[in-house]
């Protein structure tokens, strides 16, 4: 099996990559990979591990790509993007990687003629500004932003080049990952894990949205639970998933964080200073309700606490 991952050196792909190494060694008739290969513009963020085939460069660069495909794939995760705020700041740039390189990617496994599997990284992104009070497996797509419309355009690529045999494969929405690295990758939702990651630390935070916010979020254990999970997904009837998510309020994960850490006095570290354009992005979640995700085998983290404990692997 020839495993391919791009955008593999960002906070997701990564962590992805180390699951896939351990389960090459601790389950080997289950994961019988005989390349994995990693696509991004730098890779310090990997293990060197001699298993890894290492192609470093634009994944919107159409000689990277083909070096990372020189060998046809079996099973390709496709997490390489121009995130939300730099998609937004830098327009040509999100659609070259995010709508033409996806594009780009689809065609070459098209034309390598084996009908490779696809796990796709869409996004929350997708509902915009969900002006609804519950959503569900159905709830339609509404994007307020370029990087929703262009996993969007991602979703339905994938869809129709499934619907005609030429790969296999299915779409995950996810939702907020934490916790991320301090360093900026252009997201404005980075914010919340931030938030996690100072004050397990005990040092103060400016939160730029209310207590009473709602966002929905999933660790990083989980999301690559999910994403190793679509893998063996035989997906036919339907092709995109809203991964469960949990809808957090903030004010209760604040609470969660100062339980886990021994931190009692947690919210003296809190300044909360709402904006409003990011409360009504990323602070407005409603309720989910998800039954046929559910079905499908995806799931959420547990509670609030498993939350926290899980993100900061």
């Amino acid at each position: 099996m020839h495993i391919v991952i791009t955008g593999a050196n960002g906070f997701i792909g990564a962590h992805l990559t180390r699951a896939l190494l351990r389960r090459m060694t601790e389950q080997p008739a289950a994961w019988p990979v005989r390349q994995l290969t990693v696509l991004d513009l730098a890779l310090h963020h990997l293990p060197e591990d001699g298993r890894l085939h290492c192609v470093e460069g634009s994944f919107a660069d159409p000689a990277t790509l083909q070096r990372a495909l020189a060998q046809p794939a079996d099973l390709v995760f496709h997490l390489a993007s121009v995130p939300s705020g730099r998609s937004e700041s830098d327009p040509a740039l999100g659609l070259e990687v995010n709508v033409q390189g996806t594009l780009r990617l689809l065609d070459l496994l098209k034309a390598q003629g084996q009908a490779p599997t696809v796990v796709f990284a869409s996004s929350i992104a997708v509902y915009g500004k969900p002006g609804v009070p519950l959503v569900t497996d159905e709830t339609p797509p509404a994007p307020t932003l370029s990087y929703g419309a262009h996993k969007v355009i991602g979703e339905v690529l994938v869809n129709d080049y499934a619907r005609r045999g030429w790969i296999k494969g299915c779409s995950l929405r996810l939702p907020g990952i934490v916790t991320r690295p301090p360093e900026p990758n252009g997201a404005v939702s980075i914010f919340l894990s931030d938030l996690i990651r100072e004050l397990s630390q005990g040092r103060p935070f400016i939160c730029p949205t209310s207590r009473d916010a709602h966002s929905w979020l999933m660790s990083i254990g989980c999301c690559v639970d999910n994403l190793l999970h679509a893998a063996r997904l035989d997906c036919r009837e339907r092709r995109t998933f809203l991964v469960p998510p949990l809808r957090v309020p903030l004010g209760q994960l604040v609470t969660a964080i100062g339980e886990q850490f021994g931190i009692a006095d947690i919210e003296r570290l809190l300044t909360w200073q709402p904006d409003t354009w990011v409360e009504g992005n990323f602070g407005s979640y409603p309720p989910v309700q998800l039954p046929i995700a559910e079905a499908h085998g995806f799931h959420a983290d547990r509670d609030l606490r498993s939350l926290v404990a899980e993100s900061l692997l």
